[in-house]
């Protein structure tokens, strides 16, 4: 939730500023090494017994809160350095480890899509979409320098 939060901010921010010439940007991490589940299971574990609390699974899940599998995050690194250096700054940068997570991220943003266009008095067909889509890649190229 707090990730979707970020996101949102992000795009609130960036119709305040724009006007001032001011860019904001966000970055978007996948599974990189880091001690996130571990500060959780320590928060969890801290803050009440794991047999009480509302979803003991959490806890389990977690295991060690070990993230060691994972490769560092130098990947992101960079593009946070990109975000605060690039001439124009892209909205949104998708930091991604492998080709599984950035195609699950992609998907999941197309079932977006589609849930948004289904069942609504001005649904696209599947042309159009595809042709929104098009002039969407056609302008996202043509803004870089």
């Amino acid at each position: 939730m707090s990730k979707h939060a970020i996101e949102a901010y992000t795009d609130a921010l960036a119709g305040e500023v724009a006007a001032d010439g001011v860019s904001v940007s966000v970055v978007e991490p996948g599974n990189y090494r880091s001690e996130i589940n571990a500060n959780l299971l320590k928060h969890l574990t801290e803050s009440a017994d794991p047999r009480n609390s509302p979803n003991p699974e959490v806890v389990k899940r977690l295991g060690t809160g070990s993230r060691a599998e994972y490769k560092e995050p130098d990947e992101v690194a960079d593009a946070v350095k990109r975000a605060l250096f690039e001439a124009n700054p892209q909205r949104r940068y998708m930091v991604v480890p492998n080709q599984r997570e950035a195609e699950i991220t992609i998907r999941k943003q197309l079932e977006q899509l589609v849930q948004l266009n289904e069942n609504q008095p001005y649904a696209y067909s599947r042309d159009a979409l595809v042709a929104l889509l098009d002039a969407a890649l056609a302008e996202s190229k043509a803004a870089k320098p």
